[in-house]
């Protein structure tokens, strides 16, 4: 029983969440009240079908849709990732080349390289230079940090008028638009396919996702792989949880969250803590002098738990507080004004030498965020494993290294 005696100490001890899923430890919204273990039903007479939905569901898909006029919507219980492999999977089938815009998630490289389709990495500007006819630009918006593309009505717009399709991953976008202090919802962009994670802000379970797409055609097609990779067995937790994540958004009022971030900013600099506001309101980065991993460290020695840490700063994602809300407020205030520098050590850094100048078989990705550093594929250099070494250092999790290590050892199973 350790996951669960792990899960239940992270409890008792009061954490306090900066990091998703946007309930904030069931203290955002009423989550609990409409998601109860004797809810978790199958596909009985009356619940539907989301493979094939035509009752109950397609009335929730048709309630998700009204979110933004002129799509057509799809909840999805396998998260984003899932949403992003099927509309890649569609798209390819009208399409001969991908352009990914920015730092995307691997998701989108596993699914371009599952289709083994061509494709180019380039940012914004760039795509007035390139050959958009039968392509399709992959955009990352809001980005893991919280920052929005510049323009991208007018990109999308372009790509258009040039015969090309476009997908928006804001996965970290669901919330944008809430209240008119928020930005613009990424599905303003008119994009053909936009997929969002609702539970990364909005109070809604882990893997609550929905896919919205302009053509009906491409929306069944992207369906049909949907169907072929989601779970033929849907969590009705995790779709009742969206269904009340979209009511939340509809209701709510942002007087409270933009009162307490100010105040939450004033704490954390009076405790000689910078503070860099994003695009999105309700993401901050933190940096001190002692430096961002040590600051992580200082905040979970506390029992603040944050969203990631990177050699930029500290991300926390705010909660969208609200009235009535349980959130701790006044603890993670004091918290902070409590705040002492934890004692770091140096984490262990794996015999990776061995892989200069080899091709990486398996992508190398600091996670989170999950943008991958190397990818499969392309050479790995000296540079990147400096990189790779100061992640170790400083215990920053990094998926695929030891595959690598393993495959140039001999020791990977083939």
């Amino acid at each position: 029983m350790s996951l669960i005696n792990k899960l239940k100490s992270f409890h008792i001890e009061g954490a306090v969440s900066m990091h998703v899923p946007g309930h904030k430890n069931n203290t955002i919204g009423k989550l609990s009240d409409v998601i109860k273990p004797g809810y978790d039903l199958t596909e009985i007479p009356g619940l539907d079908d989301l493979h094939d939905p035509a009752e109950v569901l397609d009335q929730l898909n048709a309630e998700l849709a009204q979110k933004s006029e002129g799509y057509h919507a799809q909840a999805m219980v396998n998260g984003t990732t899932n949403g992003i492999i099927s509309s890649i999977y569609a798209l390819n089938e009208k399409v001969s080349n991908f352009y990914i815009i920015g730092e995307a998630h691997k998701s989108v490289y596993h699914g371009i390289s599952l289709v083994n389709a061509a494709y180019t990495v380039i940012s914004a500007e760039e795509l007035y230079e390139s050959e958009l006819g039968s392509s399709c630009v992959i955009f990352t918006s809001p980005a893991y940090t919280g920052s929005l593309v510049k323009n991208i009505k007018q990109h999308i717009e372009y790509i258009r008028n040039n015969s090309g399709f476009s997908i928006i991953d804001a996965a970290h976008g669901a919330h944008l638009s809430i209240t008119e202090n928020f930005k613009e919802s990424l599905l303003l962009a008119e994009a053909d396919v936009v997929v969002e994670s609702y539970h990364k802000m909005l109070p809604a379970l882990t893997m609550a996702s929905v896919l919205f797409t302009k053509d009906i055609q491409l929306h069944q097609r992207i369906i049909h792989y949907i169907n072929h990779f989601e779970t033929s067995s849907p969590s009705y937790l995790v779709l009742a949880s969206i269904e009340y994540a979209q009511q939340f958004y509809n209701e709510y009022n942002d007087k409270i969250f933009f009162k307490k971030r100010a105040e939450l900013i004033h704490c954390l600099k009076e405790a000689e803590i910078e503070v860099a506001e994003q695009d999105d309101p309700a993401k901050l980065m933190l940096t001190w002098k002692r430096g961002a991993y040590n600051l992580e460290l200082s905040f979970r020695k506390t029992g603040i738990y944050s969203e990631m840490v990177t050699d930029e700063g500290v991300l926390w994602c705010l909660p969208l507080w609200h009235e009535g809300d349980s959130y701790p407020f006044k603890e993670l205030l004091h918290k902070i004004s409590k705040l002492t520098p934890a004692v770091s050590s140096e984490g262990t850094v794996k015999g990776i030498d061995i892989l200069e100048g080899k091709i990486c078989v398996a992508n190398i990705v600091p996670y989170p965020p999950g943008v991958p550093l190397v990818l499969k594929g392309t050479a790995i250099t000296e540079r990147d494993l400096k990189r790779v070494k100061h992640y170790q250092v400083n215990h920053v999790k990094i998926e695929g290294i030891q595959y690598n290590i393993n495959y140039y050892m001999n020791e990977a199973e083939l």
